[in-house]
């Protein structure tokens, strides 16, 4: 009896605790910085999902409203937590005792929408522009602006009504918006229009970031710590899962009335700026943020002496992660790209070792030849298979290379835009000048779309379109055209007549460079004199050939069969990897449909390739 009535207490005090545990929730509130919309679904996806309750957390999320000042909001109370822009970093220099928790887009959606006519950022000197205040949370767009040397006083500033027939109307020359919201509703009505985006200017600003008070972190860590980790998982599902949190919003969230369209089309613009396969959800990066300071400071925003230990306002539960998170990818980094590969070739040369032995021993050179070529089969697909994951490692490498090359890149065309304007304003410019400022731009363009194709190799969404093979020759030939001139190296073309292919331009433009690179590197290093290289294109009634051919002599007999092997070189190790030609290979039959080819003649080699014409 006494065992019973004991277990009837014990089942009591268990469902009490439940019930007490539902009951306890604790109370807390964000103050969003807009509407109701995609932008905050991380949140939205953590309340529906349970993410918050199973921390003990009821959230109320709070909409903005026309004259909020988000931190003082935070600040007085009114709300535990808060979502604002960059400004917050200023809010910290100017001592307010703020602390930033995580940070969820990479870059600001925030630009400018202008006119179709509008070319420049300093084409709207004297224009009327809708919605752009004086305000700190709009830095991006003044900085930008700045660049171009339009400050507030050369331009009209008109209050923004949150609409855009002003804008539709030609009312006004330009509006701020949202790439990831107004942009949609432009291309609906069929509207044309120019964006001015601060990050293509090197611009690249902090958004949608997390932060509380001091007080909230000292009083309440645990809170703090399970609030933010519960966010961030929601945003993961909320990324992992954008058509159901599409439809919780138009079900809970929709005060604004946005068609499922338009949210599906938010949700897509909005996680490439928030980069989930480059960064952590979340993740705040230090010297990013000392990046952001150091232009406040050049904007005259925050004085250029003073200084503040970000290691007071970045949550230190945040930091503690972030190392945790670069130490863990690192050991899987060495241990995927090191451990298994020596595994895979000890194990290889072990087998082969024990194979070979048994093989001599018990079996007849008939049997022995056939069960070579079984294991040469296996090892070449092996081979392939380990370089095409290799491949596509690259292409997750080149993402976060090309994430790092754009402000570079931006800022190299920014300046040139800039040296443009100077020397058109003074009178300045000549023929020659706008030929070197027109060859800096085609060869920082050349240097993103690389990136980018590599980037894209494998992605089974790229369309292939018709264009004619000359002027992807003229294009490539003119990215090469001083290293062609310092080395003394006359280029012929002989072209039939103008043909076109269905294919990838950028794709075959990355090839034919590959192809004029190898043919220089051995003019130079065989010291050539009178060094040529000569390009046909001829064609059929089905096939269009080009053939790059040089006069060094040609491929030894040893080289020619191997040159398109991956890793395979003649080059010195510090000169070459020996993939160029390799990929190029790929390109062209596996991407064109084609063939690439060598042989040698009389003078040099001969690269061909093989496309299919098209009549179109």
């Amino acid at each position: 009896m006494k065992k019973f009535i004991k277990t009837i207490v014990i089942i009591g005090i268990y469902f009490t605790s439940l019930y007490a545990k539902e009951v306890e929730l604790e109370h807390i509130s964000v103050q969003l910085q807009w509407k109701h919309q995609f932008e905050f679904a991380g949140f939205y996806a953590a309340i529906e999902k349970g993410f918050y309750k199973e921390v003990g957390l009821d959230v109320e999320l709070i909409e903005f409203q026309s004259g909020t000042s988000i931190v003082d909001t935070v600040l007085s109370g009114e709300a535990t937590y808060g979502l604002g822009y960059s400004s917050i970093i200023l809010d910290y220099y100017h001592n307010k005792p703020i602390v930033m928790m995580a940070n969820f887009f990479k870059q600001s959606p925030l630009v400018l929408l202008v006119q179709k006519n509008i070319k420049r950022p300093s084409d709207l000197k004297n224009k009327t522009i809708m919605g752009l205040s004086d305000s700190i949370d709009e830095i991006t767009l003044q900085s930008m602006l700045h660049k171009f040397g339009i400050r507030n006083n050369d331009y009209k500033n008109v209050s923004s009504n949150f609409k855009m027939d002003n804008f539709i109307n030609k009312k006004v020359d330009a509006m701020t918006a949202f790439i990831s919201n107004e942009t949609y509703i432009l291309d609906s009505l069929g509207v044309e229009y120019n964006i001015f985006n601060p990050t293509v200017y090197g611009l690249e600003y902090y958004d949608n970031n997390l932060f509380t008070t001091k007080k909230e972190v000292q009083n309440n860590p645990k809170r703090a710590k399970d609030f933010t980790k519960a966010s961030i998982r929601g945003w993961k599902y909320a990324l992992a899962n954008k058509e159901e949190i599409v439809e919780i919003i138009l079900e809970k969230y929709n005060t604004q009335n946005k068609s499922k369209e338009a949210l599906v089309f938010e949700a897509r613009q909005l996680e490439d700026l928030i980069l989930p396969s480059v960064y952590p959800v979340g993740m705040i990066e230090k010297t990013r943020l000392e990046a952001m300071i150091e232009t406040f400071k050049q904007e005259g925003f925050i004085d250029k002496h003073s200084y503040k230990n970000l290691d007071q306002f970045i949550f230190m539960d945040n930091q503690h992660i972030l190392s945790k998170w670069y130490i863990v990818n690192y050991i899987k980094y060495i241990y995927n790209h090191w451990v298994w590969q020596f595994v895979a070739v000890f194990g290889i040369i072990l087998l082969f070792v024990l194979y070979r032995n048994y093989i001599v021993k018990k079996l007849n050179k008939d049997l022995h030849r056939k069960i070579q070529e079984g294991i040469s089969k296996i090892q070449e697909k092996d081979r392939l298979l380990f370089h095409q994951n290799k491949l596509a490692s690259m292409g997750e490498m080149m993402e976060n290379i090309a994430h790092q090359w754009r402000q570079p890149l931006s800022q190299i065309n920014s300046t040139v835009l800039l040296l443009d304007t100077i020397l058109e304003e003074k009178n300045l410019k000549d023929s020659e000048v706008e030929e070197k400022l027109s060859e800096i731009e085609s060869l920082t363009l050349y240097m993103s779309n690389t990136i980018n194709d590599f980037k894209e190799f494998y992605e089974p969404d790229k369309e292939k379109i018709i264009f004619e093979l000359h002027q992807i020759v003229n294009d490539s030939l003119l990215i090469l055209s001083e290293s062609l001139k310092t080395n003394n190296i006359n280029v012929v073309l002989e072209i039939e007549s103008l043909m076109k292919v269905n294919a990838y331009p950028n794709e075959l433009k990355q090839v034919l460079i590959v192809l004029l690179n190898n043919a220089m590197d051995v003019l130079m290093q065989r010291k050539i004199e009178m060094a040529k290289i000569t390009i046909e294109i001829q064609n059929d009634s089905k096939f269009i050939y080009l053939r790059l051919i040089d006069n060094a002599g040609g491929i030894e007999k040893n080289h020619i069969d191997r040159v398109f092997e991956p890793y395979y070189t003649t080059k010195h190790k510090s000169q070459g990897t020996g993939l160029g030609l390799y990929i190029a290979k790929l390109i062209i039959e596996e991407s064109c449909s084609g063939e690439l080819s060598v042989s040698n003649e009389a003078d040099g080699a001969v690269f061909e390739m093989k496309l299919r014409l098209t009549n179109d």
